[in-house]
């Protein structure tokens, strides 16, 4: 693989001149570079104007975030460009050749691979970055099931292929990087760390990075997509929807009950109860839960003959317990629901909401 098949993407908002000797050194390596203006201020109009002219430099009118720029560099690219990979770098200098040059040879021969140069030395790391990244890896296994020892990493070597996909990511900002990682375990493409130098300058005060705003948007990217957070959502709907269903019975039953028999007063309440309280059960699970994105026609009659299921079922064991049985109606109907739950989950999940936008 030559130089030449390979896009160097960086991504600057108010950069120092540090990234006019890093462009340099790319340049007389024959890589392609693509630089993206991120709004940066006037002061820095001086330092683009000093990169080498033989690079593509991409401009936003206003500071969009890093997530955005690169977007905007993978769009240029797929359009433009003819290669192989795309090696994404930080523009404060924190990425040498050396380690840039690594990643690029990691890419050759991992096609179906995300490459990632990783900070491994932790004690040359600043504080608040050791103990930034530790927090995120922990939260980012405890989600994901997959480790990641440096998931803020911006040295990153991506394949061609993968490109259209990140356009598709959730973020604007630094939560764009966890949302492609997320991104990756989710859809089964491979992970590949390189270890690389830990370099800061001038204590990394060129890092735009917010670390109260920035983590808060990265931390919830994380838990929004665990399977974990999910599970959390789906038993909040289902109690909700519970408390709906129940209550409909109960005040339905009693004012039934002295015009029609046991069966059929039982029949009415189960059939208005679980029609109210399914409907909100299906807006809630497919728009919150499980995020789905296919047709919503199709995910309505699919959760609706899950639904008239369900409501058979429910009917014919309310009707063993409580009338056959004369056990009482409402714990009767606690034990039902508890055996209908996570079968509903596991249902829902896989065959009903299964087109979910995870980011």
């Amino acid at each position: 693989m030559n130089n030449n098949d390979i896009a160097i993407l960086i991504p600057a908002y108010n950069p120092t001149i540090d990234l006019i000797e890093i462009v340099d050194n790319l340049v007389k390596r024959d890589f392609k570079v693509i630089v993206v203006n991120d709004g940066s201020n006037n002061e820095s109009i001086d330092i683009f104007n000093k990169l080498n002219k033989n690079i593509i430099l991409l401009k936003h009118e206003q500071n969009m975030g890093k997530g955005q720029a690169l977007k905007t560099g993978f769009e240029y690219i797929i359009n433009n460009i003819s290669c192989i990979g795309v090696i994404t770098v930080d523009a404060d200098g924190q990425h040498i050749l050396k380690d840039i040059i690594k990643v690029v040879e990691n890419l050759s021969g991992n096609e179906n691979s995300i490459i990632l140069g990783s900070r491994l030395d932790t004690d040359k790391m600043l504080f608040r970055s050791k103990l930034g990244n530790c927090l995120t890896r922990i939260v980012f296994k405890f989600a994901t099931k997959t480790d990641v020892f440096d998931t803020q990493t911006g040295l990153r070597g991506i394949p061609f292929k993968y490109l259209k996909d990140l356009l598709t990511i959730e973020g604007q900002r630094y939560e764009y990087e966890i949302n492609m990682l997320l991104y990756c375990t989710q859809n089964s493409f491979k992970i590949k760390e390189i270890p690389i130098e830990t370099i800061y300058l001038n204590n990394n005060k060129s890092s735009s990075f917010n670390v109260i705003k920035d983590s808060f948007k990265i931390y919830k990217c994380i838990l929004k997509n665990s399977n974990c957070f999910t599970g959390i959502l789906y038993t909040l709907s289902a109690i909700i929807s519970f408390f709906i269903d129940f209550l409909l019975l109960i005040t339905i039953y009693k004012c039934v009950k002295s015009s029609f028999s046991e069966d059929i007063s039982l029949l009415i309440s189960v059939v208005f109860a679980r029609t109210v309280s399914s409907l909100f059960n299906f807006l809630f699970n497919r728009n919150i839960v499980f995020r789905d994105k296919s047709n919503i026609l199709i995910s309505f009659i699919k959760y609706y003959l899950l639904v008239i299921f369900v409501l058979i079922v429910n009917y014919i064991l309310l009707d063993i317990l409580a009338v056959k049985f004369s056990f009482n109606l409402k714990l009767s109907k606690l034990l039902v629901e508890l055996i209908i739950f996570i079968n509903n989950y596991i249902i829902q999940k896989l065959f009903i909401f299964k087109n979910r936008k995870h980011i």
